[in-house]
């Protein structure tokens, strides 16, 4: 065969390839209309088994039918996360294609059905998360920020429920990846109440498809929501995850930075102090202490919260003087007596381990009565307090436990009758 024919025959091949991938793909296409699965799968197989002489039309028009055949198999939700990644794949691939070549012909449903496909991978997301599927709800809160890198938001709620999987080099990688983004929550978004499920549902950015579903009758309730900032959580989120790896630097340089963006938090200087607290800088913490009380002079819950820190670093003169000032400003500060009670039952177990200490000799049948008197007076400082609390909660079972156990101890039938019968 000379040259000529040779060219000629190659030709021939080609043009035969071509005419064969037309076919397939309106095969493939048939197949879809029909909805059925095994005839559709067979047909893009033949297409991608030539797909690398096809022009670029036709691999466009492949990768919308398989795209397409995804995510109807999506909205059926078989093998969802399997279709899924398929629909982002195959329409991501398209949409490239048709950008280089300049041509639209499949792009605008490409991306009307990837946001379509978006909302599923939300509500599953948050339909995890509500399980307490926290590891799924991430990857999902994941791939829905993948598909909308507009929509920040997703990437905190896959921060969010990392920290919940504790999965917290996922939350770190995420929480740094917002704030290289800028993020502070400050997000406005669209959402509507799903019939169905009486469930809210975001719909980030979208207004139009949140206005579309409810034309459509499936949700109600539309509503536009916008949050407060929540650079300042991310960044106390990841003081607390550094600190609890060891990372105490890192956990030092995060909370310090979190509270230059908002040095009025007082949330952020309570973290800040127990940071210091915990990694024994009582320097540190007590300079704290003295802004935090300089700040909010007549704060009963700041009083709580640092009788509480001084009671965890051993100050117990401290503790008490917090919690007597806490109960001074606000009477009905349930914590506050309940914990300045046990504060003064602190030497009960000093003195029990004392009293079992001793023999039989009349020197220590002596001290056994001394302390025994110094245990019954500690246990009647406290019922006062114990009181206050039942005032304020009748049912806090912690007072009424330790009450009870008083009672006994010291013989009062009557008030324990009366305990009991409440």
């Amino acid at each position: 065969m000379n040259r000529r024919y040779a060219y000629a025959f190659s030709a021939l091949m080609i043009s035969g390839l071509a005419m064969a991938q037309k076919s397939e793909l309106k095969d493939a296409e048939r197949a879809i209309k029909k909805g059925d699965v095994q005839e559709t799968q067979a047909a893009l197989s033949k297409v991608e088994a030539v797909l690398t002489n096809a022009n670029d039309a036709q691999k466009a028009q492949y990768y919308f039918l398989k795209g397409n055949f995804a995510y109807e198999q999506v909205k059926k939700k078989v093998d969802l996360d399997k279709n899924i990644d398929e629909v982002v794949a195959s329409y991501t691939k398209l949409i490239e294609l048709e950008k280089a070549s300049k041509t639209a012909k499949y792009t605008k449903q490409a991306q009307e059905e990837l946001k379509a496909v978006g909302q599923v991978v939300v509500n599953k997301a948050i339909e995890d998360n509500n399980a307490k599927r926290y590891s799924e709800a991430t990857k999902r809160f994941n791939k829905a920020y993948e598909l909308n890198p507009m929509d920040t938001i997703y990437l905190y709620y896959a921060a969010s429920t990392a920290v919940n999987s504790k999965d917290y080099n996922g939350a770190i990688n995420n929480y740094k990846k917002l704030i290289d983004l800028g993020f502070t929550g400050q997000e406005s978004y669209y959402t509507a109440v799903e019939k169905t499920s009486g469930e809210v549902q975001s719909f980030g950015k979208d207004a139009k498809m949140r206005d579309l579903m409810i034309k459509q009758g499936t949700h109600k309730e539309p509503k536009f929501v916008k949050e407060t900032s929540k650079r300042p959580e991310i960044i106390k989120n990841m003081a607390l995850i550094y600190y609890q790896e060891g990372k105490f630097d890192e956990a030092e340089k995060a909370i310090a930075e979190a509270r230059k963006s908002d040095p009025n938090d007082m949330n952020l200087l309570l973290t800040q102090m127990d940071l210091y607290l915990k990694s024994n800088n009582m320097g540190k913490y007590e300079e704290l202490a003295k802004e935090a009380l300089a700040k909010n002079p007549n704060d009963d819950v700041l009083l709580y919260n640092l009788g509480v820190t001084s009671y965890q670093a051993k100050k117990y003169d401290d503790a008490k003087k917090y919690y007597e000032k806490a109960i001074a400003i606000n009477p009905r500060s349930e914590n506050a007596y309940l914990n300045l009670a046990i504060l003064k039952l602190m030497p009960d177990e000093g003195l029990t381990n004392k009293m079992n200490s001793l023999g039989m000799s009349a020197q220590d049948n002596k001290k056994y009565e001394e302390l025994k008197k110094e245990k019954d007076r500690i246990y009647k400082s406290a019922i006062p307090d114990l009181k206050q609390v039942l005032s304020i909660n009748p049912n806090n079972e912690e007072a009424i436990g330790t009450l009870r156990g008083i009672y006994k101890a010291l013989e009062m039938k009557n008030e324990l009758k009366a305990l009991e019968s409440k």
